[in-house]
């Protein structure tokens, strides 16, 4: 009878406290998630910027502004991302869920910005594959459409490289 005593007092501490640990790592693993975030960049069309955002609340409607005035709302998609174009939006641009944080997206500068510098590396990596691919081949391929001047530069310093590296002997 005194061993099951001995038994009893060594195992409930022990039961109760992995108890207790579980209920903490249960309430630290939903407090640890993520917070939203959104970005701006610009469209075709100048007047535009396209507002994208991931981890907000999924099915959830997200209300976009920017301080210009112009404003738009898009619903969260099931897994928290969204996307809307905003006309006339200039200035800061912040998006915000019912109840849920001011989150800021950036502004139309940084937009055009991050459009410039994707442009560039669109134009290097074509650049780089077509000279990389025939060494005979120093330009792009014209089309009717117009091309930006970021993608332009970033095509002639890519197929520059290639040139150094793969077609000089």
């Amino acid at each position: 009878m005194n061993a099951r005593r001995v038994r009893l007092a060594v195992l409930a501490p022990v039961a109760v406290s992995s108890l207790a640990l579980g209920t903490v790592t249960f309430s630290a693993s939903s407090a640890a998630a993520a917070s939203p975030t959104c970005s701006v960049r610009n469209t075709e069309n100048p007047r535009n910027l396209l507002v994208s955002g991931r981890d907000f609340r999924p099915n959830k409607s997200v209300a976009v502004e920017s301080a210009s005035g112009a404003e738009g709302s898009a619903r969260a998609d099931a897994t928290g991302r969204f996307s809307l174009t905003v006309t006339g939006a200039s200035g800061t641009v912040t998006a915000q869920q019912i109840g849920g944080p001011v989150v800021g997206c950036g502004t139309a500068e940084e937009g055009e910005q991050r459009n410039a510098r994707q442009q560039y590396r669109e134009g290097f990596r074509q650049g780089f594959a077509t000279v990389r691919e025939n060494c005979d081949t120093r330009e792009r391929q014209r089309g009717f459409a117009r091309v930006d001047e970021n993608f332009e530069k970033g095509f002639k310093d890519g197929a520059n490289l290639a040139s150094r590296r793969f077609c000089e002997d």
